[in-house]
């Protein structure tokens, strides 16, 4: 069976290495934040990588092949005595001059057809895969990369990217390419010395089966599943309509849900809740502990309480994963925040070296906390709130470093997703992929991802709920003529000369899918107007102002207002 070599170097203790003063004041140039931190402490307190002059490490720096020479040899205990070697271009005036001879002799790293050696040429991964795999690898068996497409059986580099892999040395980037032409970086190297010479610590995780995560097509809003390899399935948000969230699953074949997270009561996050429990066997619901008045939100509660699902009010730190292979930490969650969206549950879903963070509604404040506490780096981002530009900082941004990022969005009046928010991911070197385009899967086998997107029936819309009536602004004269979402009030005036009895009409808040009905009797004089108040300021004095609610009915970053008559017919609306 193929294994690692054990390596005679002195091992310090971790805690030592990594809270080390002395060392981590000798790099200002690496951060305890930075991706590889842990390993670069590490292989400086073994001496087996040192920093230059100036202090620095030079983190982003190329990997020469003389200095690779000295890692390998000084952790493979060579001595290093400079001296003249077979190369014409290393003689005994090269620093690496003893550990590359010495490895020449031993056949770890050879020379090139001219007989030079070429110590200042840049170390690509390919090479890095041959000079540890003769180094530290015992064995021959050749376990494949059948998950690498751009590496070949006749490759030189093959068996040695194959048990690298295998031993979680070395692993690929999520197209599931190895790029083998890559030129390394000095942390690079760094990350994979330490696996080879202290794998117990610093291995890649083993991970069996595969994860798969679904954006689904649901419009505007957000819904995602979550496939584990234990074959648990769990649901994150249901969109706004349960027929559209029922289409999207039955698009991609799921027909039984184990467990519903709704992020935040927002209509467009658990609008399909209500449905899906109903519909879909869910047995256990987390929640963020947030509130609502809406029709949409006492729906949803009902169906949790009618299923006897479990119910939870999620806590930051809970993993709710379904799969013990699988972690889903609680990012963030907070039940008493003063808006919805900066309540939302935020997730970090991690399979082997894959991390998804799925973010909901979350905006700048949240992601400010989350930079400030937590190590963020993700191959996955889920743009928070459709790509707003209130969320998706470029502080957020930089911490995440995200490889691709998805916007869940569907038409919409509000300018989802924002250039800029675009922008800023492109920059970043993130690819930028929509759910209007289709439903978007990546597929996770803990060391590469797999990313597909399908073709979408609608064109970037959804499998709609019936369509509105027409607008027939002849037929009845009232007219919704202001709306005011920070003083909450919507105001409707009767333009014509007549006097309407608005017994049973009713005004919609769209987003929020919530229902003022005109009270019996109510009359609007023709030329008159009434104010319709909710929110804590709101008033009654009738027939100029009717309260509709002392809570806060319309979401302030963008609600549609729509006026029916009592036969539920669209007379006015106002985006």
């Amino acid at each position: 069976m193929k294994k690692l070599i054990a390596v005679l170097v002195v091992t310090l203790s971790l805690g030592g290495v990594f809270t080390s003063p002395a060392i981590a004041a000798g790099f200002p140039d690496v951060d305890p934040s930075d991706r590889f931190y842990d390993e670069i402490m590490y292989l400086t307190g073994e001496t087996i990588i040192n920093g230059f002059p100036d202090g620095t490490f030079q983190p982003k720096g190329d990997v020469t092949r003389a200095q690779a020479a000295i890692m390998i040899g000084r952790a493979l205990g060579f001595s290093g005595t400079q001296q003249d070697t077979k190369f014409p271009d290393v003689d005994a005036d090269v620093k690496a001059s003893g550990y590359i001879d010495a490895l020449a002799d031993v056949g770890i790293i050879n020379g090139y057809p001219d007989g030079t050696f070429r110590p200042g040429d840049v170390v690509t991964r390919a090479e890095m895969a041959i000079f540890l795999h003769r180094a530290f690898v015992d064995g021959s068996a050749v376990d494949g990369t059948e998950n690498f497409s751009d590496v070949a059986s006749g490759m030189r580099s093959y068996e040695a990217i194959a048990d690298l892999r295998t031993l979680g040395v070395a692993g690929g980037y999520p197209d599931g390419t190895f790029r083998p032409d890559v030129e390394l970086t000095r942390e690079q190297f760094a990350a994979f010395m330490a696996r080879a010479v202290n794998p117990e610590v610093f291995a890649l995780p083993v991970t069996e089966g595969e994860v798969e995560v679904t954006f689904l097509e649901v419009g505007q809003g957000d819904a995602i599943l979550i496939e584990y390899p234990n074959g648990e399935v769990a649901l994150v948000d249901a969109g706004r309509y349960g027929t559209v969230i029922d289409a999207a699953l039955q698009a991609v074949g799921v027909t039984q849900i184990d467990t519903f997270i709704a992020t935040h009561p927002d209509a467009d996050h658990i609008g399909g809740a209500a449905y899906v429990i109903n519909n879909y066997g869910v047995t256990h619901v987390v929640d963020s502990g947030q509130v609502h008045t809406t029709e949409v939100f006492a729906d949803y509660l009902a169906a949790v309480e009618a299923s006897g699902a479990t119910f939870q009010v999620a806590e930051v730190g809970d993993d709710v994963s379904d799969d013990a292979s699988v972690e889903a930490e609680v990012l963030a969650v907070n039940d008493a925040a003063s808006d919805f969206n900066e309540g939302s549950i935020v997730i970090m879903l991690t399979h082997g070296l894959n991390d998804f963070l799925l973010t909901g509604d979350a905006e700048a404040s949240t992601e400010a906390e989350l930079v400030a506490n937590y190590n963020l780096d993700a191959e996955v981002l889920k743009v928070g709130h459709h790509g707003s530009d209130s969320s998706t900082t470029q502080a957020f941004v930089d911490e995440v470093d995200p490889l691709l990022a998805v916007i869940s969005v569907g038409e919409n009046s509000y300018g989802h997703p924002t250039q800029t928010v675009v922008n800023r991911l492109l920059n970043s070197g993130a690819e930028v992929i929509s759910t209007m385009d289709g439903t978007v899967i990546v597929e996770s086998d803990g060391t590469s991802l797999y990313v597909t997107q399908l073709e979408s029936p609608t064109d970037g819309g959804v499998t709609p709920p019936p369509p509105k009536p027409p607008v027939d602004e002849t037929t009845y004269a009232p007219q919704i003529v202001g709306k005011n979402l920070e003083s909450e009030t919507v105001t409707i005036q009767n333009t014509g000369s007549v006097d309407v009895d608005m017994t049973g009409w009713m005004l919609v808040s769209v987003e929020g899918n919530q229902v003022y009905t005109f009270p019996a009797g109510y009359i609007l004089r023709a030329g008159y107007s009434v104010n319709i108040n909710s929110g804590r300021s709101s008033i009654h004095n009738p027939p100029s102002d009717l309260e509709w609610s002392d809570a806060y009915i319309w979401n302030n970053t963008g609600d549609e207002a729509e006026l029916y008559d009592s036969s539920g017919v669209l007379i006015s609306e106002r985006p």
